[in-house]
């Protein structure tokens, strides 16, 4: 497992990043199908350099970042993005971040590496600012893929619904982490790797979503 995530003090005082808000007309081509719920695709407004003009991109965080570095090729070090600290404030119950869990589901979609899910809960913590996704009931967006390792937030509501952080979704791939893991046999490096695979669902009708997915 990683074992460092982002100082967000420094996040917070560098990176602008305003409402990430599913676009309602644009399908995300890459993102597998979900029965029973629309792919959208993420937009997020950055700051090119610390205290410059801001652009929108649209897509997961990682393809966000990756694109911030054709504009400024210092952006990852500009806003420290490289700064470790400790990984366990992402194992903090989301009970006692004031949200209620109404269940977990293991058995569905494909397993992805749980190190890979948990680089993309990273990445996710970093963010500063609420995240915003559209109307559903079934709206979600491909807010994290990286090394075939998805995580989909997605609104059950038939409003749009905001959340108080980014933190509270990657927070949401790690109780599925915790209650769905398994180990399986790779032969060409001769050792277990842990995947994991599942949704959590909340009670005020929104849910994230970890799996396998080309990216």
């Amino acid at each position: 497992m990683l074992s460092s995530l982002i100082n967000s003090s420094l996040v917070l005082a560098a990176l602008l990043v305003l409402p990430a808000v599913a676009a309602p007309t644009v399908a995300n081509r890459d993102a597998s199908a979900i029965l029973g719920y629309g792919i959208e695709e993420l937009t997020w407004e950055l700051q090119t350099t610390p205290g410059g003009p801001a652009v929108n991109v649209t897509g997961t965080i990682e393809q966000a970042y990756k694109h911030m570095e054709t504009i400024n090729p210092g952006f990852i070090s500009d806003f420290g993005l490289e700064q470790p600290v400790d990984l366990s404030s992402l194992a903090m119950p989301l009970e006692s971040r004031g949200y209620k869990i109404d269940h977990i589901t293991c058995n569905v979609f494909e397993w992805a590496y749980l190190d890979e899910i948990q680089r993309g809960m990273v990445y996710l913590n970093k963010v500063p600012g609420k995240p915003t996704n559209g109307p559903g009931p079934g709206n979600c967006g491909r807010v994290s893929c990286s090394y075939g390792a998805a995580i989909y937030w997605c609104n059950d509501n038939t409003v749009s619904k905001t959340i108080d952080t980014f933190g509270y979704i990657s927070g949401a791939p790690q109780t599925v982490v915790n209650n769905c893991p398994k180990s399986v046999a790779m032969r060409d490096i001769g050792r277990l790797v842990p995947v994991t695979k599942g949704q959590i669902f909340m009670t005020d009708n929104w849910n994230v979503i970890v799996r396998y997915d080309k990216c």
